[in-house]
């Protein structure tokens, strides 16, 4: 099975706005984040809407 990247307008800006937030989360001078529970929630929620851009394709 192949996969390939859908543009959902929806499933993008979701990802960019969780993507940002994550971000801005991470403290890269000593390499940890502020609040670690929302890092995870907002890695979960940006892979997720990743997952929803990646679609499998139909043979027919």
């Amino acid at each position: 099975m192949k996969y390939k990247i859908v543009p959902n307008i929806i499933a993008v800006l979701l990802a960019l706005i969780i993507g940002v937030a994550l971000f801005k989360q991470i403290d890269f001078l000593n390499m940890t984040v502020e609040k670690p529970v929302l890092a995870l929630v907002y890695l979960i929620g940006f892979l997720v809407s990743i997952g929803f851009m990646i679609k499998k394709t139909k043979n027919k």
